[in-house]
């Protein structure tokens, strides 16, 4: 009878007040001849009804706004964490080259010297910059 009353058309106040007993003897677990129930006006219970709804909105609307408020936390975490790893990786990236630009810089520089080297021995002898050290990392 629970089910055929919950499935009914609400249309007439019949059908509405043995789809409220239902609603009301399944919500608080008792049975429909309950007394109490039995006290009950259509109105009181459409009320009722509506209260809990009501309320039980209000519960899930502040736990979907908490989901909602660790979620978004969750994700700027997230963010923050991605940006962060980001920063590091770049800073990498930038430490490499310039230590590459450094390295081609000295070879040029050594380069340029071997080269300046081997003129200044054309124009004063072979043995021109022999007690130089050619090795600039020392």
């Amino acid at each position: 009878m629970v089910k055929s009353n919950v499935s009914s058309d609400l249309d007439s106040e019949d059908n509405l007040l043995l789809f409220l007993k239902s609603w009301w003897s399944k919500h608080y677990n008792r049975p429909l001849k309950d007394p109490l129930l039995q006290s009950y006006t259509l109105e009181e219970l459409v009320y009722e009804y509506h209260d809990k709804i009501e309320r039980l909105k209000a519960i899930e609307e502040a736990a979907e706004e908490e989901s909602d408020k660790i979620e978004d936390r969750r994700i700027q975490d997230n963010m923050a964490w991605a940006e962060e790893e980001e920063r590091k990786e770049r800073e990498e990236y930038e430490q490499q080259l310039a230590e590459e630009k450094e390295a081609e810089e000295k070879k040029a520089n050594q380069e340029w010297m071997e080269q300046e080297i081997e003129k200044a021995k054309q124009e004063h002898g072979v043995d021109f910059g022999e007690d130089l050290n050619l090795d600039f990392n020392e």
